[in-house]
């Protein structure tokens, strides 16, 4: 992944984020990687309708954070673009998309 300096956190959703949020992510990311899962990933229910019920699929590149975010390089299923996504593990142990930082 390209340096992350370059990646802006405007978009990023950052209320509720902690160190624990920010460990819990990575890890379940790195299992998910570990795994070779080729499963996409969804948006969170409530931030799903805006970006049109897309789904992402994840590179295999590993995740990187800023602050207490994680973001991934993914491709859209909607339009085959790669981009930057914030993901955040949630309380079931699921990964989930918040939003796109590019």
């Amino acid at each position: 992944m390209s340096d992350n300096a370059s990646i802006s956190m405007e978009k990023a959703i950052t209320v509720g984020l902690s160190e624990v949020t920010l460990a819990r992510t990575l890890e379940l990311f790195a299992a998910h990687l570990s795994s070779g899962s080729d499963r996409a990933l969804n948006f969170r229910g409530d931030l799903a309708e805006r970006y049109s019920y897309d789904k992402i699929k994840p590179t295999m590149k590993p995740a990187q954070s800023q602050g207490n975010v994680v973001f991934i390089e993914a491709v859209s299923q909607k339009t085959g673009e790669t981009a930057h996504y914030q993901i955040l593990a949630n309380q079931w142990k699921l990964l989930e998309v918040l939003s796109r930082l590019n």
